[in-house]
C-alpha cells in the first residue's frame, strides 16, 4: 500500500513539474542551452545536491522531516548535510550497475532537469559528463 502511494505522490509532482517548467521556459528565456547527451556513468546519482537555506538547516526538525520525505518519495539515502554551501547531498538507490536508472520512467524531477538551467549562471556540470553549455544569443 505504501508503494503504491508513494508512486500516486511522485506522479503528482512529476505533473506539476512538467506543467511548471513548460510555463516558465515559455515566460523565460535563459542565458544558456544544454547540448550533449547523458554518457550513463551514473556520476550525477552519486551525489546529488539539493539546495537548503541557512535557516532550513538550522531547524532539527525540519531537516529530520526533509530527509525523510525525500528518501521515501524519491528513494535517496542522504550522505551528508553540506552546511557550508546549503546543500543536501544524497545518492539515488536506483543507479544500476551499468549506469543507468532503474526507474528511468518514474524518475525524480531532479533527475528528468538534470542538468539544470540556472536563469542567470552558467551551468555548471559534473566532470567527464557529456553535457555542456552553449550561450544563447
Amino acid at each position: 500500500m505504501t508503494e503504491l502511494l508513494r508512486k500516486i505522490v511522485l506522479l503528482i509532482t512529476l505533473a506539476d513539474n512538467f506543467l511548471t517548467t513548460k510555463i516558465k521556459h515559455a515566460l523565460f528565456k535563459t542565458k544558456y542551452s544544454i547540448v550533449g547527451n547523458c554518457k550513463k556513468c551514473g556520476n550525477c546519482c552519486k551525489k546529488i545536491y539539493i539546495k537548503a537555506t541557512k535557516a532550513q538547516l538550522k531547524s532539527d526538525f525540519f531537516k529530520k522531516i526533509y530527509i525523510k520525505w525525500i528518501e521515501w518519495l524519491f528513494q535517496f539515502s542522504l550522505l551528508e548535510i553540506d552546511y557550508k554551501d546549503c546543500y543536501f547531498v544524497f545518492k539515488c538507490k536506483n543507479l544500476k550497475s551499468d549506469g543507468t536508472c532503474g526507474v528511468y520512467k518514474l524518475r525524480p524531477n531532479i533527475c528528468r532537469d538534470y542538468p539544470l538551467l540556472d536563469y542567470f549562471n552558467e551551468p555548471v556540470f559534473l566532470q567527464n559528463c557529456g553535457f555542456s553549455a552553449r550561450k544563447n544569443f
